[in-house]
């Protein structure tokens, strides 16, 4: 599981994108700390040709990040996906969810198939799910906080009414008829560079630097 706050490191993808399939033999169960493996594999083999070729590093990655924390959640996507995109929203350019977003009800009906066929010692299921109009809202609201925060980073004596109006304001200029208006977020948030972690691995540092590129 990668640390709180980090991507999950290029070199587990790579080992994951390269994997051999194996025929697990009837009845042979693995280990709860295999579960985001075992899914990532079966994403891979069933799903990951539907998604553009542009996106599929950010949707492999944000499935590791749900995977890791799905038997903990009880496999609450609605609570558990919104917490990590707010979370996402401190350590990833816009472009993520720009990427993410048209995907995810491909991902939620992967999880919603493959979770209760993996061979644990207990069966898990998906116990909630979210919409994409939910999460579009969502994103919505969190760009636009973002902005909202950058605007008065030199201002630290703003008062946090105003910062949070200034938010409401900005979620109605980039969001309306329940999309998302990524021009305008793009011309919004251009000013502002992404600030990519040193202390991520190399590979996780060049796909976020390709990503505020795209």
């Amino acid at each position: 599981m990668p640390k709180q706050g980090q991507f999950a490191k290029s070199a587990r993808l790579k080992r994951v994108n390269n994997f051999k399939v194996r025929r697990h033999a009837q009845g042979q169960r693995i280990n709860d700390d295999q579960l985001t493996d075992f899914l990532l594999v079966r994403f891979n083999l069933t799903a990951k040709k539907r998604v553009p070729s542009t996106a599929q590093e950010t949707v492999q990655r944000f499935l590791i990040e749900v995977s890791d924390q799905l038997i903990a959640a009880n496999g609450d996507l609605a609570t558990l996906v919104p917490d990590l995109l707010t979370d996402i929203n401190h350590r990833a350019p816009w472009q993520f969810y720009c990427q993410l977003l048209p995907q995810w009800t491909l991902v939620q009906d992967f999880l919603k198939k493959e979770l209760p066929a993996v061979p644990l010692a207990s069966r898990r299921y998906v116990t909630s799910t979210v919409t994409t109009a939910n999460l579009t809202q969502l994103v919505a609201r969190l760009l636009a906080k973002k902005a909202a925060a950058i605007t008065f980073l030199k201002r630290p004596n703003v008062p946090v009414a105003i910062q949070e109006q200034t938010a409401r304001l900005l979620v109605a200029s980039i969001y309306s008829a329940g999309a998302i208006d990524w021009a305008k977020v793009r011309g919004l948030l251009a000013p502002f560079p992404f600030t990519v972690d040193a202390s991520l691995d190399a590979g996780t540092q060049e796909w976020l630097r390709q990503l505020a590129r795209s």
